[in-house]
């Protein structure tokens, strides 16, 4: 029924009404991973796209909006396009990300940023490890226990609830990609590196001190590394305080992302700590898409 609705929307012209209205706005998408052709998704399944999807979603934005690079985005300048203006970006650093979705982007010139969590390099998430096969998520108490108990952290999480589990049986696309990986989806023209924090921490728990090393060291060790890095924050979880604000700022961060919150308007947004973004979930159809869009 939702998406006959929404079908039923895009062929009544109200995206179309919609979207003369947003000429100057951004609005960020905020992605995850992305499959070859023929993996089915699991662990957290809201986070891993088919590539045949994300390509048909290309091409919708393609078809109505200009995407523009993340270091543009607060950006006043006047355009002379009447569309509406997208930032993609990525999460974590997925294998699948880095290997499939941006030649994509790449293919098409269209501009991303991968947000990298250098202390996640090479490993499984603990959001997948842990996600119930059954609904494809981790279980809202569980997870909730892990970000304020555990503080988001990986290595406290595997210590505690997997100590001796093996790795799980996927495929690379499901582990976060390696430094030459990272490397090599950087050359790709178009595409920018931002920080995640150091080890993908719930920012929101932690300390003054824990949030210096989560918030300066990841910005000084893509710096050295990557010249396509871009002083820009993507906060784990979308969690985040004032205090981390505060020292994101002064570590020398342009902006910082959350993972909610939808379009940014004409007049940028009051907090360059505290941008909205929309959360692409992978179960989204392409006329919910066009919709948001």
């Amino acid at each position: 029924m939702k998406r006959v609705a929404e079908r039923a929307l895009i062929a009544s012209g109200i995206a179309r009404v919609a979207r003369a209205s947003r000429r100057g706005d951004v609005l960020i998408l905020a992605y995850h991973n992305v499959l070859p052709a023929g993996e089915r998704p699991v662990g957290d399944t809201s986070l891993h796209l088919a590539q045949r999807e994300f390509v048909r979603q290309l091409d919708a934005i393609a078809d109505s909006h200009d995407v523009i690079p993340l270091a543009d985005a607060m950006s006043h300048s006047t355009t002379s396009s009447d569309r509406p203006r997208v930032v993609i970006t990525f999460d974590d650093a997925y294998v699948g990300a880095l290997t499939v979705a941006l030649p994509e982007l790449a293919k098409r010139r269209m501009p991303a940023t991968v947000f990298v969590a250098p202390g996640l390099l090479a490993t499984e998430t603990w959001w997948d490890r842990l996600a119930d096969p059954t609904i494809g998520a981790v279980r809202p108490e569980l997870r909730d226990k892990v970000l304020v108990e555990l503080q988001g952290d990986g290595d406290s999480i595997k210590s505690a609830l997997l100590p001796n589990a093996q790795p799980l049986a996927l495929s690379a696309s499901y582990r976060i990609g390696n430094e030459d990986q990272i490397r090599t989806a950087a050359s790709l023209p178009g595409i920018s590196l931002g920080s995640h924090t150091w080890s993908h921490s719930n920012l929101a728990s932690l300390n003054a001190s824990q949030l210096e090393r989560e918030l300066r060291a990841p910005h000084q060790w893509l710096r050295e590394r990557f010249a396509s890095y871009v002083p820009w924050l993507s906060y784990p979880y979308g969690l985040f305080s004032p205090e981390a604000e505060r020292i994101a700022g002064d570590a020398g961060y342009a902006g910082s992302l959350m993972v909610a919150g939808g379009w940014m308007g004409k007049g940028g947004h009051p907090s360059a700590h505290r941008i909205p973004r929309f959360n692409v979930p992978a179960n989204l159809s392409l006329d919910g898409y066009r919709l948001r869009l």
